[in-house]
C-alpha cells in the first residue's frame, strides 16, 4: 500500500510527461514542479508558516511562556516533527523540492546578518570606558564561565576516550558550542566540522542539539535560580525571608535528624509545587501588547520620499557585509602562498575562517567611523536607529533558528544520505557521553553562580551572574531574559554593564576567533582533548590573575613577604642578652628601658670594660632589631643590670 502510493506521488509530481489536449507539444515533458515555477513561494510560506505555528501554540499553552521559548524554537521543533513524518512516508525528497527549498543557506546567511548588527547603531565607547570596575570583573567573570565550559567538556572527554578509544577529540567541543554560542554559533561552526575542513559531520549536529538543550535547560535552571539568588532588587522578598526565619522556632538537629523519609519527601514535593508555581507565574498574561501598553517602535532616520527606513538600515547592513567580504579576501589569499603539502595548506586554517568574523570587524570599524563623522554632538544621536538594526538581527535569528531546528539532522549530509537514519544513529552512539556533558555543562554554570560570581564580581553579583548564566548555557536572548526578571524595572546598571562588557566578550568567544582558531584546530591536530583542557586551563589562570582582586592580595602578598624578611634578618641578629654577664656589657641589652641618666652611667662603666658595643656608646641610636631584642628581656632579668647601674651613679656621685 506505502509503496503504490509513493508511486502515484512520483508519477503526479515528478513523471508527468504527458501533455494536457489544450496544451500541445509546447509543456511536453514538463512535470508539476516545473509548471509551477514559483516554487520558492512554497518554501517561503512555509517558513512563516512555522514561526506563526510556533507563535498560535506560544499563546495556547501557558508553559510555553513561562519556560520563555521563543516561537523560533517551537516552530522549529514543529518543523522537525514535520520533516520526519514526511520521511517515514518516503516522500522526503518531495518535501524538500516543494517546501524546504534554499533552506540550507539560510543559517550561514542569517548567522552573518546577526553580527554584522552586532555593532551597528551602538556608540563603541573609550577601551578605558569598557575596563573600568566593574566592567572589568563582570567580563572576566563571563569569560571564566564560558572557558569553564571547554574546560570540563574537554576533561570529560579526556576520560571518556580511555573507555572509548571511537570518540573523537573534536567531541569536546560540542557543548561549548552549542551553549555558550547558542544556535547562532553552533550554525556558524558547521564549516569547520565539515569533511573537507576537519572532518567531524556530526559535530555539527550534536551542536545544534545541544543549543536546543542548552536553551531548554537555560531558561528552566535559570527561572529556579531568580527564585533563590539573593536579588538586590528583591528587597521585600529578602526581608520577608528574614521575618520568616527569625520568627520560626529553632529546630534542634537531633530531631531534625530523626524526621522521617516520608515527611522529607513532602516538604521537597512541597517545594517543587512552589518553584513550579512561581515559575508558571512569571508567564506572560498574552504574547500580545495591550493596546495602551504597546512599546515605542523604531523611529524614521530617512524620508519615505527617498528610501524606506527599514530598507535604508538593511543597505547599511549589506554595506558591513560588504566589508567583512573584502577582509577576508586577503586571509584567503594569503593560504594559497602556502607551500603544497604543508600543514597549513592542508588544513585550510585561514581559509575556513568564516565570514561572520570579518563581519564583526567591519560593523565595529563602521560604527567608529559613524561615531566619529556622522553623530550629532548636540544630541549625541546618528542617522542609525538601533531599534531598526534589533529588528533585523531579530528576524535573522528566528529565521536561522526555525530553518536549523527544522532541518535538523538533515543538512550536511554526506551524497546519497536521506531521511532522519544517520541522526538517529548518532545520537544512539553518542548519546551517553553527549547527555552527560550536557549535564555537566549545567552543573558548572550552576556551581560557578553560587561559588565564584560572589568572590569576583563587586556589586550587583546575583544579576551579573544571572545574566552570565544565561549568555553560557542558552544564548544572549536567555541571559537577558533571565536579566529581565531578575530585574524587570532596570534599577540596577547590569545591563548597561553587560552591553559594553559584550564588545570584547564577542571578539573573543561566543563565536570570536577563540572558538574558531583554538577547539576544533587544536583537538583535531593533536588528536587528543588534553590540549583543549590545557589551554583553557591557562586561560582561565591567566583571567583570575587579570582580576583586580588579584593585584589587590598579590601586594598584600608581597608586602608580607617584605615583612618577613625583615623579621628573619633582625632574627639573625647576635642575641645581646647572651653576653650579659660580662662585667664590659652589663645594662646594654636593656639600653631602651635604661634613663638618660643611667644611659650616660652605664656608657661610662662601658668604656672601662670590655668596650664591646663601642659603636651604641658613641651616640648611635639602637636599631629596631636590638629594641626587639630588649622587649623580650624579663623585668628580673632587666632588674639586675638597673641595680647595677644606679649603684654606679651612686658610688660616682659619693666619689
Amino acid at each position: 500500500m506505502g509503496g503504490h502510493t509513493i508511486e502515484v506521488v512520483e508519477e503526479i509530481f515528478e513523471f508527468d510527461n504527458v501533455a494536457h489536449p489544450l496544451e500541445g507539444n509546447l509543456t511536453a515533458g514538463k512535470t508539476m514542479r516545473d509548471k509551477m515555477e514559483n516554487v520558492v513561494v512554497t518554501s517561503s510560506v512555509t517558513l512563516c508558516m512555522l514561526l506563526l505555528v510556533g507563535h498560535l501554540l506560544r499563546r495556547r499553552f501557558i508553559w510555553l511562556r513561562a519556560l520563555h521559548l521563543p516561537s523560533s524554537v517551537v516552530g522549529g521543533l514543529v518543523g522537525w516533527v514535520f520533516f520526519a513524518l514526511v520521511g517515514l512516508c518516503g516522500a522526503e525528497e518531495l518535501a524538500d523540492a516543494w517546501f524546504s527549498l534554499g533552506w540550507e543557506v539560510l543559517p550561514g546567511f542569517c548567522t552573518n546578518l546577526v553580527f554584522a548588527c552586532l555593532f551597528l547603531g551602538t556608540p563603541v565607547p573609550r577601551f578605558g570606558v569598557i575596563v573600568q570596575s566593574p566592567r572589568r570583573e563582570h567580563l572576566i567573570y563571563g569569560l571564566i564561565v564560558v572557558f569553564g565550559q571547554y574546560f570540563f567538556s574537554a576533561l570529560l572527554t579526556g576520560v571518556m576516550m580511555w573507555f572509548d578509544a571511537t570518540l573523537p577529540a573534536q567531541f569536546a567541543t560540542i557543548v561549548p558550542y552549542g551553549y555558550a554560542g547558542g544556535p547562532v554559533v553552533a550554525e556558524a561552526m558547521k564549516a569547520l566540522y565539515a569533511e573537507d575542513s576537519f572532518n567531524y559531520p556530526d559535530g555539527y549536529t550534536l551542536a545544534m542539539l545541544s543549543a536546543t538543550v542548552g536553551m531548554l535547560g537555560g531558561v528552566v535552571v535559570g527561572a529556579l535560580l531568580v527564585n533563590f539568588a539573593p536579588l538586590s532588587t528583591d528587597a521585600g522578598r529578602m526581608s520577608q525571608g528574614a521575618a520568616t526565619v527569625e520568627a520560626a522556632p529553632i529546630t534542634p538537629r537531633i530531631a531534625a535528624s530523626r524526621q522521617s523519609a516520608r515527611a522529607r519527601a513532602r516538604n521537597a514535593v512541597r517545594r517543587l509545587r512552589k518553584l513550579m508555581r512561581n515559575l508558571k507565574a512569571s508567564a506572560s498574561l498574552s504574547d500580545h501588547h495591550a493596546p495602551g501598553e504597546r512599546p515605542k517602535g523604531a523611529e524614521a532616520t530617512v524620508s519615505v520620499e527617498s528610501l524606506d527606513s527599514l530598507m535604508f538600515h538593511l543597505c547599511l547592513v549589506a554595506c558591513v557585509m560588504m566589508v567583512g567580504y573584502i577582509l577576508r579576501l586577503p586571509v584567503v589569499a594569503l593560504e594559497e602562498t602556502f607551500p603544497r603539502g604543508s600543514f597549513l595548506q592542508k588544513s585550510n586554517l585561514l581559509s575556513v575562517l568564516p565570514l561572520f568574523l570579518f563581519c564583526l570587524l567591519g560593523g565595529l570599524a563602521l560604527q567608529r567611523g559613524i561615531d566619529k563623522y556622522g553623530t550629532d554632538a548636540r544630541t549625541g544621536k546618528s542617522f542609525v536607529d538601533r531599534e531598526t538594526i534589533m529588528s533585523i538581527s531579530n528576524t535573522a535569528q528566528d529565521i536561522l533558528i526555525v530553518a536549523a531546528i527544522s532541518r535538523l539532522g538533515r543538512n550536511g549530509l554526506p551524497p546519497g544520505v536521506h531521511g532522519l537514519g544517520h541522526f538517529v544513529e548518532v545520537i544512539f552512539e553518542r548519546g551517553f557521553p553527549f547527555l552527560f556533558l550536557c549535564f555537566a555543562g549545567l552543573v558548572w554554570g550552576v556551581v560557578s553562580f553560587w561559588y565564584i560570581a560572589p568572590l569576583l564580581l563587586p556589586d550587583f553579583w546575583a544579576e551579573r551572574a544571572l545574566v552570565e548564566f544565561g549568555v553560557s548555557i542558552g544564548a544572549t536572548s536567555t541571559g537577558l531574559l533571565l536579566l529581565r526578571m531578575a530585574d524587570p524595572e532596570g534599577k540596577t546598571p547590569v545591563l548597561r554593564d553587560f552591553t559594553f562588557k559584550q564588545i570584547f566578550h564577542v571578539l573573543i568567544t561566543g563565536g570570536g576567533f577563540f572558538d574558531v582558531l583554538v577547539p576544533i584546530p587544536i583537538t583535531s591536530v593533536t588528536g587528543s582533548a588534553w590540549s583543549l583542557f590545557l589551554v583553557s586551563g591557562l586561560v582561565i589562570v591567566l583571567l583570575l590573575a587579570a582580576h583586580p582582586a588579584a593585584g589587590r592580595r598579590l601586594r598584600r602578598a608581597l608586602a608580607s613577604a617584605t615583612q618577613g624578611q625583615a623579621m628573619m634578618r633582625n632574627a639573625t641578629t647576635p642575641d645581646m642578652s647572651s653576653i650579659a654577664d660580662t662585667p664590659g656589657s652589663v645594662g646594654t641589652s636593656s639600653r631602651a628601658a635604661v634613663t638618660p641618666c643611667a644611659s650616660a652611667s652605664s656608657a661610662s662603666s662601658g668604656a672601662g670594660g670590655g668596650g664591646g658595643v663601642n659603636g651604641l656608646d658613641n651616640g648611635h641610636a639602637p636599631s629596631s632589631g636590638e629594641v626587639s631584642l630588649t622587649a623580650e628581656v624579663t623585668p628580673a632579668a632587666a632588674a639586675k643590670p638597673r641595680a647595677f647601674a644606679e649603684s654606679t651613679a651612686s658610688t660616682q656621685h659619693a666619689l
